[in-house]
Parts: C-alpha cells; sequence; structure tokens
C-alpha cells in the first residue's frame, strides 16, 4: 500500500502495519518519518528496538534465523534495516522473504536511498508493497519551499516576514535540514512573534570569512577584484566546488530567464515581480538589474551552456582545475571575462 508523506500521521494512529518502506532523497524528512514510526511503535507496545545498517556484505542469515526463532517471552519490537544503496541481489532475495513471511510482533521499518525506475519495478519491492505500506518522500523544490517554511514556522509558533522567508528560502534551498534547523534557532533566540530579514540574515551569515553568498553578491554587482579574492579565500578555506557552482548556477539562471523575457516582450529592464519569481529578493534587485545592463543575453546564454563543462572539472572528468573553471565563470558574471570570445 502506498502512502503519501502528509498521510502519515493519520496513519500511524491506527495498528501498525508489519512493513514499511520508507524512500527518498530528502535526510530531514526520511528522518522525521522514522521518528513518528518509532513514538507510534512505543505508543502501540513495541518495546524494543534494533537497527541495522545495510552495506554490501551484511549477513542477511543470522538476521533471518534471527526473525525466525520465536520466544514465547519475546517484547513486541522494531526492527529498522537503513540502506546506504540500492539492495543487492542477496538483499533483495531476503527482503523478498521477510515480506512474504513478516516476523511475528515486529514492525519491519526499511529506510532506502531514492529508488530510480528499475527499483521501483523490482519484485523485492512490490513483494514490500503487498505486505505493508511504502511511503516516498520527495524534496521541496524551489517554488514550493517558502510555504513549507511558512508552515514550519507556524508550527514552531513564528512568524516569517515576507522578505525574512525569502531571504531563508534562498540561503537553505536544496537543504532543508539547514533550514529546519534555523527556524529551531530562531525560535529559541526569539521566543515566537514576528521575524524579521535581519533576525535572519546574522542566523544564516556563514561563519567562514569567505561565503558563497558573498561572492553572488559580489558577481551580480560587477566587483572583478572582490570576486577573484573571494574565489581564492574559498578555495583556500576548502569550501566544496559544487557549493560555489550551485551559487554562481542559481544566479546565472535567473539573469538569463530574465533577460529573455526582456527579448521577447521587448523590455528595457525587468519587473520587480519577474525577478522576485526568478529568486532575486528585493535588496538583490538593483544588482540583478546592473548585471542585466552588463551582460547581453547571447553571452548569459554562452555562459550558461558553459555550466556543463564546469561541472565536468569539478567531477575530475576534465583536464582544467575545477577551481580555474569557477573563477572564469565568477569573472565573466562580473563582466571581466579572462578570456575574449
Amino acid at each position: 500500500m502506498k502512502l503519501r508523506p502528509e498521510q502519515l500521521d493519520a496513519h500511524l494512529r491506527e495498528p501498525l502495519q508489519p512493513v514499511y518502506v520508507l524512500t527518498g532523497d530528502e535526510p530531514l524528512l526520511l528522518q522525521e518519518a522514522s521518528d513518528a514510526l518509532r513514538r507510534a511503535a512505543s505508543t502501540q507496545g513495541y518495546g524494543e528496538r534494533e537497527r541495522h545498517g545495510v552495506e554490501r556484505g551484511f549477513d542477511w542469515n543470522d538476521l533471518l534465523a534471527g526473525c525466525q526463532s520465536l520466544s514465547l517471552f519475546a517484547e513486541r519490537k522494531l526492527l529498522e534495516l537503513r540502506f546506504s544503496g540500492k539492495p543487492d541481489a542477496s538483499a533483495a532475495e531476503a527482503l523478498i522473504t521477510l515480506a512474504a513471511r513478516p516476523p511475528e510482533d515486529t514492525v519491519l521499518v526499511i529506510t532506502l536511498p531514492k529508488l530510480d525506475g528499475a527499483a521501483q519495478k523490482a519484485k523485492w519491492l512490490t513483494a514490500l508493497d503487498a505486505a505493508g505500506v511504502i511511503v516516498t518522500f520527495y524534496p521541496v523544490d524551489a517554488a514550493a519551499l517558502p510555504g513549507w517554511l511558512q508552515t514550519r514556522a507556524r508550527q514552531l509558533g513564528l512568524r516569517l516576514q515576507p522578505d525574512a522567508q525569502q531571504l531563508l528560502a534562498e540561503r537553505t534551498e536544496g537543504n532543508l535540514l539547514a533550514a529546519a534547523q534555523t527556524l529551531e534557532k530562531l525560535r529559541l533566540l526569539h521566543d515566537g512573534g514576528d521575524i524579521d530579514i535581519e533576525a535572519v540574515a546574522a542566523m544564516v551569515s556563514d561563519s567562514a570569512r569567505y561565503s558563497v553568498f558573498d561572492l553572488a553578491d559580489a558577481v551580480l554587482l560587477g566587483d572583478a577584484p572582490r570576486v577573484a579574492r573571494l574565489i581564492l579565500g574559498l578555495e583556500a578555506e576548502g569550501q566544496a566546488e559544487s557549493v560555489v557552482l550551485w551559487a554562481l548556477q542559481k544566479d546565472l539562471r535567473g539573469l538569463t530567464l530574465a533577460a529573455e523575457q526582456m527579448h521577447s516582450q521587448g523590455l528595457r529592464s525587468p519587473s520587480p515581480q519577474l525577478l522576485g519569481q526568478l529568486g532575486f529578493w528585493a535588496k538583490r534587485q538593483g544588482p540583478a538589474q546592473q548585471a542585466l545592463r552588463r551582460l547581453p543575453l547571447a553571452r548569459l546564454q554562452r555562459m550558461s551552456s558553459g555550466l556543463i563543462d564546469i561541472d565536468k572539472a569539478i567531477k575530475g572528468q576534465s583536464p582544467e582545475r575545477a577551481w580555474d573553471a569557477l573563477l572564469r565563470l565568477s569573472m565573466a558574471m562580473a563582466g571581466r571575462p579572462l578570456f575574449t570570445a
């Protein structure tokens, strides 16, 4: 039986099923679902908890033998299997066995990363679906993130002002755990009430000397000397190249879409509403306007088409050094390309 994530809480107030499969690539949502299952199991008398991290070489024979050896005095048990990857052949066979004969007085909780198309059609998942419940958790995309933040803030007794909500969404996009932790800190420090943009800015500012957000702002402003210093500083501090690319790519995508709309509609500048829709909150719209005056559409599209080469450099699939590629992109976006094209 498949459940949507929002159905899980109501379902857990009923007698538990023998098997639960939690799958997805959003760690926070998986963790919170696991916690909810543990609370429900404890409430319903499952007093023992057994956990296993499943890696290659896991001893399935030992686990299956333990599940089949029944004791008259055994406690009701929550058995958790946490996979770091897709089940291999031996794991698939064991899961089919467990689904066919779920251990008595036991709730089996299987946590898996996001499943590809082949895994979703596999016999082992079909067997688990027939034996219990499957819940798939999807990432909260950029469009839905502000609403997710506002809902979670209300649950904590907070009211996010619109610009504070937008800043928090921008700074935590793709990382729900960071978003949730920031809201928890805001609750502790402000004890409810309205949260303004200054409070969020202070909370999400990077403690490191160099920040990818400082880099993104310098790029929009066309401050090429500062851009170069920030790239060198981020490299020296060991910042992940993929995070730097994410910050640059996010703004480049927004600028390109804005320039395309300006071109198609014959506009000399984008409206604040359009910039807001493309992820540029109020205080960044002026710098974004500067960038659009500096960078013609053809150049933006050319830089966008080159992102795949930078990604290859980060993954070691290109002879170009990743940090050199990032410096090249950031300087071009700042209006000071290192090479003429």
